[in-house]
């Protein structure tokens, strides 16, 4: 990506919530939720940080999740429904300058805390509530195209490819779905089940799975085509990816691993005093990773070896589970963009 090599320097940094979401950059835009007296959607111009537009929650909803991005559209779910017990909700808003473009109902369901995924022209989440269910949603009208049972559908944002959407929850349940039809491929069963969840990170033909219950690692690995166990990993954060390597984050430690034989490359310490605190993203084989200090860290993908290094406003403490709304870092546009405390902070 171009403009993005260490060291960066600040673009701008904009205060918006006390608790901002994950921020998605695209197009010229950077988007992300803030979580402060009201919960709202914000649109900022990618090169001032200037807020373009802003759209609230409407009213009786909870807080908005997180966001998806996809062909001109924004689109957001709310933690509930309008009234108590009530369904569930999407609402979709155009990128450019905030009109709304549709609103839909998700049924079943009254508890939402999955993020959706916009891909293959749908618009995926998961509710819960009694039980859980998966929601695939089409992005041109807003309608409901097809819904899906799981166990038990809560802080799981699916991870979807063209030929399967995965979604992951307690002990772990896990499953595959065909994108289009919505039909289960398969499921994998960790033998309970339970509320909560963990996202899974898809990547050369395996599906990577926190959330586990009696297995000898953090996570499992299971082979995207039939959903058999594969083999473990150890990450408390969701693992990256780039050039056949992973990045597993342990609060004490970043290892890097090859994919094709399993061997550690490279493991690098938290700095004394602090620990890791968020997934990792990967920018032009550069690992980006935040403490609990409140610094940012850069590793070489290949070596390790430090590359940059700045304090922010605030610490960056994710939490997947059950945390609305949703944290981690962004990337895009030839930035870094990072939420801290209040402040959305873009690097370059």
């Amino acid at each position: 990506m171009p403009g993005v090599t260490p060291p960066l320097r600040i673009r701008w940094a904009t205060p918006l919530a006390p608790n901002l979401s994950y921020p998605i950059v695209t197009h010229g835009m950077v988007f992300v939720v803030g979580l402060g007296t009201t919960s709202t959607l914000h649109a900022l111009n990618a090169q001032t940080g200037r807020i373009v537009w802003t759209r609230r929650t409407p009213a009786g909803y909870g807080p908005w999740i997180g966001a998806a991005y996809d062909d001109g559209a924004v689109f957001v779910v709310p933690e509930s429904g309008a009234t108590l017990g009530g369904p569930g909700a999407m609402f979709a808003y155009s990128a450019r300058d905030g009109t709304p473009l549709w609103r839909t109902s998700l049924p079943g369901q009254y508890h939402f805390t999955s993020a959706p995924t916009a891909r293959n022209g749908y618009v995926y989440t998961g509710g819960a509530g009694s039980g859980g269910t998966v929601y695939a949603v089409r992005e041109t009208d807003g309608a409901l195209v097809w819904t899906a049972p799981v166990e038990n559908g809560d802080s799981s944002a699916p991870a979807v490819t063209a030929d399967g959407v995965f979604v992951s929850y307690a002990c772990p349940q896990t499953y595959r779905f065909a994108p289009l039809a919505g039909t289960q491929i398969w499921q994998f069963s960790g033998g309970c089940e339970g509320g909560g969840g963990e996202s899974a990170a898809v990547y050369e033909g395996s599906v990577w799975v926190r959330d586990v219950y009696d297995f000898n690692t953090d996570g499992i690995v299971l082979d995207a085509a039939s959903g058999k166990l594969t083999g473990g990993f150890n990450s408390s954060y969701a693992p990256a990816f780039r050039s056949g390597i992973g990045f597993f984050t342990e609060p004490a430690t970043l290892t890097a691993t090859s994919i094709a034989t399993g061997k550690p490359l490279w493991s690098v310490a938290a700095p004394s005093g602090s620990t890791f605190s968020c997934a990792p993203i990967v920018v032009n084989d550069t690992v980006y990773v935040p403490t609990t200090a409140g610094a940012l860290y850069g590793f070489a993908g290949g070596t390790g070896r430090p590359a940059f290094k700045m304090l922010l406003p605030a610490p960056v403490l994710c939490s997947e589970y059950f945390a609305i709304p949703l944290l981690g870092l962004g990337a895009g546009d030839g930035l870094v963009v990072v939420p801290s405390g209040k402040v959305l902070v873009a690097l370059q």
